[in-house]
């Protein structure tokens, strides 16, 4: 029987074991449940009223800004102007959130948080407003005022320049990252419990007599990611036609680049870490000592989390040094791809150092399991294990 072979069939085993398992059909029912629910939930209580829209108003604006701007918003939100002193002033209010933009009267409008298309409405009206203000004054024809309507809309400058489909991408990124982290702990899981329990019960030592040790980890890796891959992708399915089918929310524009992304880093961090959690397993002999061992790994997985939660609002110079780190890049690059902030110089030196982790972990990790699998009674030291492997 070739390499390969041995490989495909020790993962239809794993894979054919764990669907069948009673805790994977609950535990699958219950994530299909919670993602439908908060695709569909937040849809029953959602009010579809616009909030109004505050403008700083500096300068001399024309006092029909606030009507014109609501006409052309089509009676979707009330429109309020407020007065500001100073750009700075207007420019506090905005960076505290007290109003939507701000029109500075004859130069320009500015945001918060990237350019949209209410700020471009804004604009476009206060040109207008502007010219019209300025041919009345002057006696101007209709076919003069047309003629210097051709002058444009107001520049938009924007104080984080960053746009609504960046943000609802990285936010899509970020869920993506949740369902990673948790699959990746998932299955982890299971391949750590499942190499404890087959030295606890010893069939480990009936198959090792027939498969060699980093043949039986590439197979139990292989057959639990693929069963991983499958249960992420159905999820994903099922949520993401439930959000369309109840509107909870317009999903952006890069949605299948997105899940591409975290499709692509599941199976990179999935390989990585399922390999050290096997490694892991192969150094105890009872499941009491199972959290125990995998504590390492799950600190470095919450710390990943917890950095993509963090940057979430944006990017940062923490998260640009974690998307080039393997034990981080899975769930912080995804975060940078979707908000259009990784180079592709960038990517490709993640993808790189993550492949070749990955390839020197399988190295590291398939000699310690290969030398602590036939080693029972207590826990096994890695330079114990190590030694003990075949050469």
């Amino acid at each position: 029987m070739t390499p390969a072979e041995t490989v495909r069939l020790v993962a239809m085993r794993d894979f054919t074991e764990r669907v069948q398992s009673r805790a994977f059909q609950i535990s699958t029912a219950f994530t299909l449940l919670l993602v439908l629910g908060a695709a569909i939930i937040p849809s029953l209580f959602r009010d579809d009223t616009a909030p109004p829209l505050e403008i700083g108003a500096v300068g001399e604006v024309s006092p029909l800004l606030a009507t014109q701007v609501a006409v052309a918003l089509d009676g979707d939100r009330s429109v309020e102007v407020v007065a500001f002193g100073s750009v700075t002033a207007a420019e506090a209010a905005l960076d505290d959130g007290e109003i939507g933009l701000v029109v500075v009267a004859g130069a320009e409008v500015i945001v918060g948080d990237g350019p949209s298309a209410t700020a471009s409405i804004v604009g476009a009206v206060a040109a207008a407003l502007d010219v019209a203000d300025r041919a009345a004054e002057l006696g101007l024809t209709a076919a003069d005022v047309a003629a210097l309507i051709g002058e444009g809309a107001y520049p938009i400058r924007s104080l984080e320049p960053e746009t609504d489909e960046q943000q609802a991408n990285r936010a899509f990124a970020f869920v993506g990252s949740i369902l990673l982290f948790i699959s990746i702990v998932t299955y982890g899981q299971w391949i750590l419990i499942g190499v404890i329990e087959e030295k606890t019960n010893r069939v480990v030592e009936v198959v090792l007599g027939a498969v060699r040790p980093h043949l039986l980890l590439a197979g139990k890796v292989a057959g639990i990611g693929l069963l991983g891959l499958g249960q992420l992708l159905g999820t994903a399915a099922i949520g993401l036609t439930a959000i369309t089918i109840a509107g909870t929310f317009t999903l952006p524009s890069a949605t299948v680049s997105v899940v591409g992304n975290v499709v692509f880093w599941f199976v990179l961090g999935y390989a990585f870490y399922a390999t050290a959690y096997a490694a892991a397993g192969a150094l105890v002999s009872r499941q009491e000592e199972a959290q125990n061992v995998a504590f390492p790994l799950t600190i470095v997985l919450t710390a990943a989390y917890f950095i993509a939660a963090a940057s979430i609002g944006g990017d940062n110079p923490v998260l640009r040094v974690t998307s080039l780190l393997p034990p981080f890049a899975p769930m912080t690059m995804p975060l940078r791809i979707a908000g259009g902030d990784a180079s592709t110089v960038e990517i490709g030196v993640s993808i790189l150092l993550m492949v070749g982790a990955v390839y020197v972990l399988i190295r590291i990790a398939g000699r310690v399991y290969s030398g602590g699998l036939l080693r029972t009674g207590g826990k096994v030291r890695i330079r114990d294990a190590w030694r003990s492997a075949e050469a």
